[in-house]
């Protein structure tokens, strides 16, 4: 059953989880902070994870979290962890409590494993930009045919992947031209075969390994959510090697920050628009809204936008709804705040000073 958007009382709406680094947390290497996760370095080969509530879209982290979002992220990719194990393995280890996991370390390879079953997002950007509907186009070093719809399943699933960072941090000929602050460029396998050291990877051959895997999760995954009304329009799945070699599946997995969730049900073709109809049930929610203020044309306005309480309800609920399909659990509605819980249970589990 959808959750009660009128649960999310003022009050809750702002016991959130901040990104912030904890210095409580007994740890045996500096804190790393990124836009969603802090990581602790705890013991050998372990990390403790917490997952904030922060909102972030075009690269800019937005000021207000998103109630529950983080511990929603975490369920769902718990979930996904434990059902693709026997396909690759994953960092994960165990939930330790709201926001907060504990994980092996792994060496991060710096490609961003895009793989895209239905043409929307950058790649129907790329593609109307390019007069695809007419002469077809190359993205990402794959030949998109002429004639498809926005929203359109397209006739395989495809690897489009990105450089996890910027320009500037990849000494690579294919890169020479490109603004050196760019975020996330584009890639080819080919590209990433040739300068595969400089993507963080061993060998060569690992690039093919990994799609090949990425290729079977997707499918795995998809059929899972085909089974409870969903399609997976798109997903991005980050990598590592463990210190025994091996590699993965680290990071996230499949969720609505990572991912694209479309109802099966509602999504048709509309002729009068001439297009494929979705309905999002992820993160576009707050990028659609950003988008149709002109916010993301600007860093500094979106950085300093203030969410309305409507709005963040409306995603909320997207979060909560998507979680509770998948997993079969439900978020947790509380005003204890956020950070003491945390706190809490990393003192339970023996990890702060």
């Amino acid at each position: 059953m959808p959750i009660d958007e009128r649960l999310f009382t003022p009050d809750v709406l702002a016991n959130t989880l901040s990104r912030e680094i904890f210095p409580e947390v007994r740890t045996i290497a500096p804190p790393k902070m990124g836009k969603v996760r802090t990581v602790y370095r705890v013991g050998k080969d372990q990390l403790v994870l917490v997952t904030s509530d922060n909102l972030s879209t075009h690269d800019v982290v937005h000021r207000r979290q998103v109630y529950g979002k983080g511990d929603n992220l975490n369920a769902i990719s718990a979930f996904y962890f434990d059902l693709t194990d026997d396909i690759i393995p994953n960092h994960f280890q165990t939930y330790l409590g709201p926001n907060t996991w504990l994980t092996h370390e792994a060496t991060p390879i710096r490609v961003e494993m895009v793989f895209r079953a239905y043409i929307t997002g950058s790649a129907w950007k790329a593609y109307e930009k390019a007069d695809g509907p007419e002469r077809g186009m190359n993205f990402c070093g794959v030949h998109l045919r002429e004639g498809y719809k926005r929203n359109q399943r397209l006739d395989s699933v495809i690897f489009t992947p990105t450089a996890k960072g910027q320009v500037k941090d990849f000494d690579i000929s294919e890169f020479a031209s490109l603004d050196s602050n760019e975020d996330d460029p584009k890639l080819t396998i080919d590209v990433i075969r040739r300068n595969f050291r400089v993507f963080g990877l061993r060998r060569a051959e690992d690039i093919d390994y990994l799609v090949e895997k990425s290729l079977a999760l997707y499918h795995a995954i998809h059929s899972d959510l085909a089974s409870k009304g969903h399609l997976l329009a798109d997903t991005k799945w980050e990598f590592g090697y463990l210190p025994d070699g091996r590699i993965a599946l680290i990071d996230e997995c499949v969720t609505p920050d990572s991912s694209r969730f479309w109802n099966a049900k509602l999504y048709k073709f509309d002729e009068e628009k001439n297009i494929w109809i979705a309905e999002q049930d992820d993160k576009q929610h707050f990028r659609d809204h950003v988008e149709s203020l002109g916010l993301h044309k600007d860093e500094k306005a979106l950085a300093e936008y203030w969410m309305p309480d409507e709005l963040l309800r409306a995603g909320i609920g997207k979060y909560a709804n998507i979680r509770q399909t998948i997993t079969g659990t439900t978020m947790e509605i509380t005003t204890k705040p956020r950070r003491e819980a945390v706190l809490e249970t990393l003192a339970q589990k023996g990890f702060l000073r």
